[in-house]
Formats: C-alpha cells, sequence, structure tokens
C-alpha cells in the first residue's frame, strides 16, 4: 500500500511556497534527474525495510546493485516511494550492507538523496543530519530471556549485552553509564538469538510493547526488561537539505488523513490490526 499522494501535493504545494524554497539544492536536483535515491540498509525479513530474496535471486544481481523499489518492502519503502510519486520523479533504492553506521556517511558524500532504514533520531546524528518529522515513536529496550530478573537499567550495570554496530541503540547504551561487556552483532536476528542462547544478558532492541511482553511479533521469544530511551524513527537528510519541508509536509498529511497508521499496520507496526 503505496500512499496515494495526490491528496497532498496541494498541502505540499502551498507547504514549499511559505518555506520559499527556490530552484537550486536537492529538490532541484532530485526533479532535474527524475529520481529520489533512497540509502537503506536492508535486511531478509524486516518491517521497515526488506529485500526480497527471490527477486534478487531472479535478477541475479548482489543486493549492493539492486535498483527497483519492486524488490524491496515495508514502512520505510511504501513511505518514500509515496515521496518521490508526490514530488512527481521515481524512487531509485541505492541498498548498503556493511551497516547502519555506512549510511550517514554515504548520505553526505551524495551518493543518495535521503536514507530511510528504520533510523532513530539521536542527538550524535543529528550533529551532523537533518531529520524528518518522525513518523514512528518507539523506545531503546534491553531484550532478555523469559526468565530473566532484569528489570531496572542499575540491573543493566556489567552485563553482556549484544547491540548492532554503528545502530541507535549504541549511543543509547553509552549514555546510561552502566559499563556493559559489549558484543557487537550486524543484525538485530543475531542480537535477539546471542541473548535468547544465553551468550548474553540482553539485547538492545527497539521495541513499542510495554514492560514484561514479548519484544515484537518477529522476536516473540525475548521480552521486554527494561525501557532504556523513546526514540523517534525518521527519514535522514543533508543538513540544510531543502526536501525536508517538503517531505514534512507528506508526512504530516500521511498522520492527518489516518494513511500513516494504515502504513504502518499493513506491516503490523500500528495500533490498527493489519487486514489477514
Amino acid at each position: 500500500m503505496t500512499p496515494n499522494p495526490s491528496k497532498y501535493l496541494s498541502f505540499l504545494g502551498l507547504t514549499l511556497l511559505l518555506a520559499g524554497v527556490s530552484g537550486a539544492g536537492d529538490l532541484a536536483d532530485v526533479k532535474a534527474k527524475g529520481k529520489l535515491v533512497m540509502l537503506t540498509f536492508p535486511a531478509v525479513d524486516d518491517p521497515f525495510v526488506a529485500v526480497d530474496v527471490e527477486a534478487m535471486r531472479t535478477s541475479g544481481l548482489k543486493l549492493v546493485d539492486m535498483r527497483d523499489p519492486a524488490a524491496f518492502h515495508g514502512v520505510d519503502v511504501d513511505l518514500v516511494k509515496g515521496f518521490a510519486e508526490s514530488l512527481g520523479v521515481k524512487l531509485e533504492m541505492r541498498p548498503l550492507t556493511g551497516g547502519y553506521g555506512d549510511l550517514l556517511p554515504a548520505l553526505l558524500a551524495s551518493k543518495g538523496d535521503l536514507a530511510a532504514s528504520r533510523l532513530t533520531i539521536t542527538p550524535k546524528r543529528k550533529e551532523t543530519a537533518d531529520f524528518s518529522a518522525p513518523y514512528y515513536i518507539q523506545f531503546a529496550v534491553a531484550a532478555v530471556p523469559k526468565n530473566s530478573k532484569l528489570s531496572s537499567v542499575a540491573d543493566l550495570k556489567g552485563k553482556r549485552v549484544a547491540v548492532m554496530k554503528g545502530s541507535s541503540q549504541l549511543e543509547f547504551l553509552n549514555l546510561l553509564n552502566v559499563n556493559p561487556d559489549i558484543r557487537l552483532t550486524s543484525y538485530n536476528l543475531e542480537s535477539y538469538t546471542a541473548a535468547l542462547e544465553g551468550q548474553v544478558d540482553y539485547a538492545l532492541m527497539d521495541s513499542r510493547a510495554a514492560v514484561g511482553e514479548p519484544v515484537s511479533a518477529q522476536f516473540p521469544e525475548l521480552k521486554v526488561g527494561v525501557r532504556v530511551n523513546p526514540a523517534g524513527q525518521a527519514v535522514m537528510l543533508r543538513k540544510g537539505s531543502d526536501l525536508k519541508a517538503p517531505l514534512d509536509a507528506y508526512i504530516e498529511g500521511l498522520r492527518a488523513s489516518g494513511e500513516l497508521e494504515k502504513l504502518l499496520a499493513k506491516y503490523g507496526q500500528g495500533t490498527v490490526p493489519a487486514k489477514k
């Protein structure tokens, strides 16, 4: 379900007029080349950006060479595709495989127009990048086995933790001052498995679940032991990018119409039940 962009064109036009957007900058470049390039770090089974493995196999391309958005799915893919359509251009994917930490350097090097990959707004990232209005609010949580007694930030002191390298969780962990024994992983699944098999005491993950509930439908065997930090997810842009005003307007248009919640629900992330 890609949100219908036609509903928001007038809203976008008004916002651009009020913002005084000129012909220069990222927006003009996107329109000139007729495409919006989205940097991302996809996974095989992720509700925000997932790659279709069969499509990759059929195309004979390596992941880094895949450009067609039809071979990807998830909240971020649908949202940015709808935004591209609202600008009258096509979406082109630019997947990276090194981890979340590669997205900001690639964006600053102009290898894409924006980055969307379940990215959390953090103080450190905001020093060098801009973010859209958040479209999803969750928590960084200590995900623990169901029999774990960890229930407060103090309980995390000195414990073994699995956390993805380059992720926002690592930044939040460093702010806790709990001196953990850190095990860096490349994917959420690795962190999940490490906690489930007792290789670490907890995995730092993102979740909307309450304390004591399963972390997510994707990772049901771990529960939320501690809510560490609230975090908003958004699209990342270069500092001062004039894509921010129309993107914010597009997201707010989706929110006001109820389409944003429907989009989240489609991938099991909203409060509206997803259709079977």
